[in-house]
């Protein structure tokens, strides 16, 4: 049945649409045809993808580095547009929902009543339900980001994208932009004149980089084993780069040396090498403080000192995901920087959902930080 906006603009609700579904490491996603919620309980959505950008985290568990529900539809950076709502659905900030609207979602659903919604922790929710990383055999199946529709669970943070942003320049906010942000605010923040050391050169990296410089972050460092990838973050504000080594020892040292000895005020591990943690923390001088976001591994463990970390009085945090209100911050960071700061470079090229073996086997070859997915039935 048709349903009209306040716009009198009409929306037809398919009853079927297609998406990609992974089943194992090593084998092809298969498009496969889903039956679309015709009813969505209260405070759910429906929501048309318009485009989605393959995470990291989709490639490890497609290469089977890590391990999730199967069948599944993965992807959880996208952008839609509101189609369809249940009962009670509003946005973030209180206001209902609106048909057409584009927008983009959090990574996850929680309960907000469990004991870690309630220590605003709800990206640890009892009953967390996570997009991309969830099976299709929750209903409605249609839980991922690689198809044309998605259905949005009550609990989920929805916001608005201002029109000024492109899809591709939108889409990984979700993911690494809001984790970033969560992650300065984890540490403390960065004060002008900080000095910033980051280690990893992937989006996380990047978008780093550019909340440090915003920041007024002097001089802000990064530590990668590929050069391309490394001197790329400096159009998005890192001063200066190390590629030579990832060794620990030689890490740190041009990590104090560049900062100018006394050793680095704020470092970032952002690249899931236990190596980069160790680096971070022998270059972080008296009273320094480090974020560790990239260990997600079981098992990824690097040695702390506790003589050293008491004589120097350093902070150590971890964070995972974010909290909804950092994703609504990323997109507003995102709209008050977009003149300054080359985001579309980030996300190329883009594949149709029938050819998304190919936007994987382009992802893995890691010559761009995303590559992006169109979403709509063109290439099926």
């Amino acid at each position: 049945m048709p349903t009209t906006s306040h716009a009198a603009k009409s929306f037809i609700t398919p009853k079927t649409c297609k998406a990609a579904v992974f089943e194992n490491p090593g084998t092809p996603m298969r498009i496969r045809e889903f039956d679309v919620p015709q009813d969505l309980p209260p405070g759910a959505a429906l929501c048309r993808v318009r485009l989605s950008t393959i995470c990291g985290s989709d490639l490890h568990t497609i290469a089977g580095r890590r391990s999730e529900p199967v069948p599944a539809i993965l992807g959880h950076e996208s952008v839609g547009e509101i189609v369809a709502y249940g009962p009670g659905a509003h946005y973030w900030d209180g206001e209902p929902l609106q048909h057409g609207d584009r927008v983009s979602w959090t990574i996850m659903a929680s309960c907000g009543d469990c004991f870690f919604c309630g220590k605003r922790l709800p990206q640890k929710c009892v009953h967390l339900l996570k997009y991309g990383h969830t099976s299709t055999d929750v209903w409605p199946g249609l839980t991922g980001g690689y198809a044309e529709y998605i259905y949005l669970f009550p609990g989920t943070g929805i916001f608005r994208v201002p029109a000024a942003l492109a899809d591709a320049v939108v889409a990984p906010a979700n993911c690494a932009l809001a984790t970033a942000v969560a992650a300065l605010e984890v540490i403390g923040g960065v004060a002008s004149g900080e000095s910033v050391l980051i280690s990893g050169a992937g989006l996380m990296g990047v978008y780093l980089a550019v909340l440090a410089r915003e920041a007024g972050a002097n001089p802000i460092m990064i530590a990668d084993t590929n050069p391309v990838r490394a001197e790329a973050v400096c159009r998005f504000g890192a001063d200066a780069t190390f590629t030579q080594s990832a060794e620990p020892a030689d890490v740190a040292a041009w990590a104090r040396t560049t900062c100018g000895g006394e050793g680095v005020d704020v470092a970032f591990e952002a690249c899931g090498d236990p190596r980069a943690a160790t680096a971070s923390l022998d270059a972080l001088r008296t009273g320094g403080r480090l974020l560790v976001a990239g260990l997600v591994a079981p098992g990824s463990r690097f040695p702390v000192d506790g003589h050293v970390l008491i004589r120097k009085c350093l902070t150590i945090r971890g964070i995972h995901n974010y909290h909804p209100v950092h994703l609504g911050q990323a997109i507003d960071f995102l709209a008050s920087t977009a003149g300054k700061y080359p985001y579309a470079e980030l996300v190329s090229p883009v594949f149709g959902l029938g050819n998304i073996q190919d936007a994987i086997v382009c992802a893995m070859k890691g010559r761009a930080p995303r590559v992006g997915i169109q979403c709509d039935d063109s290439s099926l």
